[in-house]
């Protein structure tokens, strides 16, 4: 996984091959906004006065840092004049949802996240046929004085525990890492049901829908 961050970002040049014209995305429920020269303060601030699930409290943690390697990578000089905006959630290409909110239905919702991987370098780490999970912590907008708006996200990136035994029951095997990065939210294959292996720490299933058509409860992970 430490090479993962500059293999999991795709950069807006390999979506210009894909797209023809620009996606519009469908924002809702902007948190907050605030110019980037604020970042720090602003980020303390927010933190110490808004009841924040601890997902968010790491992706704001991780946010500054983040948006500086993302910039670095796409070799943006200057952020100057730079402003953000986090929301809530954003509708993706395929009309699912992808969620990062405190409450929704009384409990908190970060999506997670499916991404597919770059050909050529999928052969330095483990992958699931070439997709790669991770959670979403903020869904942010990135606008800049002299580029193109961004539309990123902030995620933790899952990994397979095990080489020798990447998957359990036909489901691949996962644990949260302590890998964070913005990635383009165009990169994002599709919203997954990843849930916690029971009377286990940090260990994941990503069920597939046959699971989740039968039932994953009644199956002894």
């Amino acid at each position: 996984m430490k090479t993962i961050r500059r293999k999991a970002i795709i950069k807006q040049n390999d979506f210009k091959k894909k797209f023809k014209t620009p996606l519009k995305f469908n924002y809702s429920s902007k948190l907050f906004e605030f110019d980037i020269s604020e970042a720090f303060e602003f980020i303390d601030k927010y933190k110490n006065e808004a009841n924040l699930d601890e997902k968010m409290i790491k992706g704001l943690d991780h946010f500054i840092q983040s948006l500086d390697s993302y910039f670095d990578l796409l070799k943006i000089s200057t952020a100057q004049g730079c402003h953000i905006k986090i929301y809530r959630s954003v509708t993706l290409e395929n009309r699912a949802i992808l969620r990062t909110t405190n409450m929704f239905h009384k409990r908190p919702w970060f999506s997670n996240i499916s991404v597919t991987m770059n050909d050529e370098e999928l052969f330095e780490y483990q992958s699931d046929n070439g997709i790669c999970y991770a959670q979403t912590l903020l869904i942010t907008e990135v606008f800049l004085k002299k580029e193109k708006s961004l539309h990123l996200a902030l995620v933790q990136w899952y990994n397979f525990i095990s080489k020798r035994t990447p998957f359990v029951y036909s489901c691949p095997l996962l644990e949260l890492t302590e890998v964070y990065n913005f990635i383009e939210i165009e990169a994002i294959e599709d919203i997954v049901h990843i849930v916690p292996r029971f009377d286990k720490t940090n260990e994941y299933l990503q069920l597939d829908n046959n699971y989740l058509i039968e039932g994953y409860n009644n199956k002894e992970f």
